[in-house]
């Protein structure tokens, strides 16, 4: 803890130092040396172990979007995870998992906690104001089954637009009001497939991108191995051929990627566990199903090149699982004091020029 004040604290001087450069230097030489050296100093200190909140530095907490992951619901993540019913064998159904709803006779209310009882107050609680969900409702999703009337989307070969162009414009609309009120870029927040849509929307888009502050996904799937499936039929083959790896980074957008690691696909496993389930889920992805992920993404697809990779070894997928997932209050803090330190670290190359 100590050390942790200690280098905010820092980065708060520099910051400072920063300021009185800019207002009182008049050599440009000089002061760009002045800048080399505190930004070095800078990440000399941050990037070893990014593990703090720097909440004393500007930016570190800007206006949140959360992108709705497929089948999940905007309430999900505003009213809290739903009471699930955990069946009395144990056995949980992975169709159920990804829509909030667990098969069985006992319910019981898992979620961990009554104060915060959603992903986004959780946010404001931790020093964000601004927090919004993209307005989505479950049914919605079932407007993707409009792409078989296109012969791309039937061939497995459509773009996004073809299947979630109405999600996609969707966030383009709610990025430009948030920005609009708030003066500020926006940090997309995005769950399981809102990572990889996000992406989308900010490659078919260079005003979003100028809006857009971050992209943060929870447990996206990213890749899918050559000879994966892809369900997406195109789609996400599609974002990963032309906009690979963190992309825009060159550009101001700063990229995280958050997966887990909990669960270890088994082939052998009875069907219906979620090491069989996981299995399927992983062989899908990756092309085989015995390497380790959240429950439904193998954690080599929940990565990008060139972003800051964190990987969670206790975290899983779904909400369905409301204490465990990348939502859960304590899960949480397992990945939000990296994105603010990396956040705080951008605000800071601003300050001194850098890009």
């Amino acid at each position: 803890l100590a050390q942790d004040i200690w280098s905010s604290n820092l980065l708060a001087t520099c910051h400072l130092l920063i300021m009185q450069m800019r207002t009182r230097s008049r050599r440009g030489t000089g002061r760009k040396a002045c800048r080399i050296l505190v930004l070095l100093g800078a990440i000399a200190c941050v990037e070893q172990p990014l593990v703090f909140l720097p909440s004393v530095l500007p930016g570190a907490r800007p206006p949140v979007l959360i992108l709705p992951g497929f089948g999940n619901d905007s309430k999900d993540y505003i009213d809290g995870e739903p009471p699930v019913m955990k069946s009395t064998e144990g056995v949980l159904d992975k169709v159920a998992r990804d829509t909030s709803f667990v098969l069985g006779q006992d319910k019981q209310d898992l979620s961990d906690s009554d104060q915060d009882p959603g992903l986004m107050s959780r946010l404001k609680r931790r020093g964000f104001e601004t927090v919004d969900v993209l307005p989505v409702d479950r049914p919605e999703w079932l407007r993707i089954i409009g792409g078989l009337l296109d012969s791309d989307f039937r061939a497995g070969k459509a773009p996004p637009d073809t299947a979630f162009g109405w999600y996609l414009d969707r966030v383009d609309e709610d990025v430009e009001r948030i920005s609009a009120e708030t003066g500020e870029k926006v940090l997309l927040l995005g769950h399981s497939a809102g990572g990889w849509l996000a992406r989308a929307a900010l490659g078919r888009n260079s005003k979003l991108v100028k809006q857009t502050r971050a992209l943060v996904t929870l447990g996206a799937p990213h890749r899918i191995d050559p000879v994966g499936e892809d369900q997406t039929q195109g789609a996400l083959r599609h974002v990963e051929e032309n906009f690979p790896g963190a992309f825009l980074q060159d550009q101001g957008v700063e990229y995280v990627t958050v997966g887990g690691s909990a669960v270890l696909g088994v082939d052998l496993a009875d069907r219906g566990t979620a090491e069989k389930e996981s299995f399927i889920s992983y062989e899908r992805l990756a092309g085989r199903g015995d390497v380790v992920g959240d429950g439904i993404v193998p954690l080599s697809s929940a990565h990008l090149d060139g972003a800051t990779q964190i990987t969670l070894s206790e975290a899983k997928h779904s909400i369905g699982t409301p204490s465990e997932w990348y939502g859960a209050d304590h899960v949480i803090d397992q990945w939000l004091p990296q994105v603010t330190s990396r956040l705080a670290m951008q605000a800071l190359r601003t300050a001194v020029g850098f890009r």
